[in-house]
């Protein structure tokens, strides 16, 4: 029989993964209350649906990876775990919100002015950079997907050998 378990350093990595995009969620959580109350627009609590069952979902998929250990139903479901960062944490909000609604949002700002960051990014939907701990917030969550990004990759690429 093949020995299906993962070495230490498997389980290093789906820790350090569950552990990254539990922090991205958690980031774009206090990132969107933060949002919702100091510009009075409680509508960007919607994200609160998205990152809390997300949050669990991975959680448990990896957890249930972990207790399967050493068996194909351990592997599917840390490829499921894995799945799951790559979609919500790293794509739906590291890419796009932290990476476009920040990060190229506050480049086209700097860069061209505010006439052309309005022009690309309108309120209300888009606030222009005017408050530090939101912009640094939103950017944050593009290079902790990155980071949460080639962990999960590489638990998908552990689970395939």
């Amino acid at each position: 029989m093949t020995d299906l378990s993962l070495p230490r350093s498997g389980l290093d990595t789906v820790r350090r993964a569950n552990a990254a995009a539990l922090a991205l969620l958690a980031l774009t959580a206090v990132h969107h209350v933060y949002g919702a109350v100091a510009f009075e627009t409680p509508w960007r609590l919607h994200v609160l649906a998205l990152v809390l069952p997300a949050a669990i979902a991975i959680f448990l998929a990896l957890r249930a990876g972990m207790a399967m250990e050493g068996r194909s139903t351990g592997r599917r479901w840390t490829v499921v775990g894995a799945l799951l960062i790559l979609v919500v944490p790293v794509a739906l909000i590291g890419f796009y919100e932290g990476g476009y609604n920040h990060l190229v949002k506050n480049l086209a700002y700097f860069l061209g002015g505010e006439a052309r960051a309005l022009a690309l990014f309108p309120p209300p939907t888009y606030e222009m950079p005017r408050d530090v701990f939101f912009e640094v917030t939103g950017i944050a969550q593009f290079p902790l997907s990155i980071v949460t990004g080639a962990l999960a990759t590489r638990l998908l690429i552990g689970a395939a050998r």
